[in-house]
């Protein structure tokens, strides 16, 4: 029974270790993303172009700050993106004349908007039987996000050749496809060719419509507990209450320094202290992280926006759990040849190497320096919405429900060698000698994978 006990809980270990190495992506359609259409319309003797921006709600929470506090901004923006747009016709750029522009805001998530912005411009073509064209999205490099281009023929010109489709596969960004939400589109240029026609057709209409978008449901329902009209007493006490049980479950998600407290907690045969230490301090890292990007989201965006933040947290925080475990393991593995050398079956109390005060507080702040984007949905809905003390007691509440779990993962995975100790003197020497040599190295090389997971996730984020 007790060596029963024993590998169960050095097998739930090893399974939350994999389960946190794999390394888990970010939604393609997320609360960071700003996703842009191109129609390019071939309409007799001109060129006409429908140039669609969707903002998920962080973006959109920047621009509508902005659009309020400067009445000169949106049509400065719409300057500017306008400007992004690249039109050539043979050898010779077209200049793009702005028409119409309107934005749509619309119900996202958490009481936050999401912002539609669409403009309508146009060109004169060279007449001439045949043309090659290009056309360039250049507008918002590097930002994550759904881009799509499509190329048609309107009036009396004729589409010869086009690398764009003539459909849309999102509808103009109102409907995203769902099988292709972890992969999207990244078109931003098509190449065609074409036979102007003297006859144009009227001015595309604007493209009016929500953008799809998808949310997972626990983000979901975190942020819906802050936007409701009317916060009563007995309210606020269920939100807060299911705040704590969103975090409880949050925890269980990929992530959040799982597989780093089961390498170390196993291997260096953690007590009740280190696992409450390093499940809190995880957790008061990763709710500090959601205010310091609350911060950077709204008074540095200029500077630096959140999602580009995102990739260097990662690697910071993987790079330092590669050197905590590289360290880790060369010292558990120069104290397994020692016992090896000079240990007997007796020396069950030999303690294998593990980290000071200093280490296991560096080894808790890297595992959980990388914030939840759905807490700062809740900062930022919390500020648009003026209850900003609410939000901070919801987030306050979802750490809560995040230290626990963390900490009862803790408190298991501290027993798990101990067992294993007591099993060997219960008779099973020979088997359990073996392993309780070789699970401190094992547990280690669990943390430096952990690091190499998170460090090889962010590298192609890191711009």
């Amino acid at each position: 029974m007790r060596l029963r006990r024993g590998l169960v809980a050095l097998l739930g270990a090893l399974a939350l270790s994999i389960a946190v190495t794999v390394p888990a992506f970010a939604h393609p359609l997320g609360n960071f993303t700003i996703n842009r259409f191109s129609q390019v319309s071939l309409n007799g003797d001109r060129i006409d172009v429908v140039y669609v921006v969707d903002y998920a709600e962080i973006p959109a929470f920047q621009e509508k700050q902005r659009i309020t506090d400067d009445a000169g901004y949106l049509d400065q923006r719409v300057r500017d993106l306008s400007s992004g747009l690249l039109l050539q016709v043979g050898a010779r750029r077209l200049p793009l004349l702005i028409g119409d522009h309107s934005v749509v805001f619309f119900s996202g998530q958490g009481g936050l908007q999401t912002m539609r912005l669409q403009i309508l411009l146009s060109a004169a073509a060279p007449a001439a039987v045949r043309q090659s064209a290009s056309y360039h999205d250049t507008n918002y490099p590097g930002r994550l996000g759904w881009k799509e281009v499509v190329v048609q023929q309107m009036g009396g010109a004729t589409l010869l050749t086009s690398t764009a489709p003539s459909k849309s596969v999102s509808d103009a960004l109102r409907s995203y496809p769902q099988d292709m939400l972890t992969s999207p589109l990244d078109v931003t240029e098509a190449r065609f060719t074409f036979i102007p026609s003297p006859i144009a057709a009227a001015l595309p209409s604007p493209l009016v419509g929500q953008g799809g978008r998808s949310f997972s449901p626990l983000s979901d329902r975190l942020a819906a507990l802050i936007a409701p009209p009317h916060l009563s007493p007995s309210l606020i006490a269920l939100s807060l209450l299911l705040a704590l049980a969103l975090g409880a479950l949050h925890a269980l998600s990929p992530g959040h320094g799982k597989a780093v407290m089961a390498g170390y907690l196993v291997g260096a045969r953690g007590t009740a202290p280190h696992a409450v230490g390093l499940g809190l301090t995880i957790t008061a890292t990763h709710t500090a992280g959601v205010f310091a990007l609350g911060v950077v989201t709204i008074y540095a965006a200029s500077l630096v926006t959140p999602e580009r933040l995102y990739p260097w947290v990662t690697l910071l925080s993987g790079l330092l759990i590669v050197a905590i475990g590289s360290a880790l393991v060369l010292s558990r593995a120069r104290s397994a040849w020692h016992g090896r050398q000079h240990a007997g079956l007796g020396d069950d109390g030999h303690r294998h190497p593990g980290l000071g005060r200093g280490g296991l507080l560096a080894l808790g702040i890297s595992s959980g320096i990388i914030p939840c984007p759905s807490a700062l949905v809740v900062l930022l809905a919390a500020i648009s919405l003026h209850r900003v003390a609410f939000g901070i007691a919801m987030i306050v509440a979802f750490s809560a429900g995040l230290a626990s779990t963390l900490t009862a993962i803790g408190l298991a995975l501290a027993g798990g060698l101990p067992l294993l100790l007591r099993v060997r003197r219960a008779g099973h020497a020979r088997i359990m000698t073996r392993a309780v040599r070789l699970v401190p190295v094992a547990s280690a090389l669990v943390v430096t994978v952990a690091g190499l997971g998170l460090t090889i996730q962010a590298i192609p984020g890191v711009r």
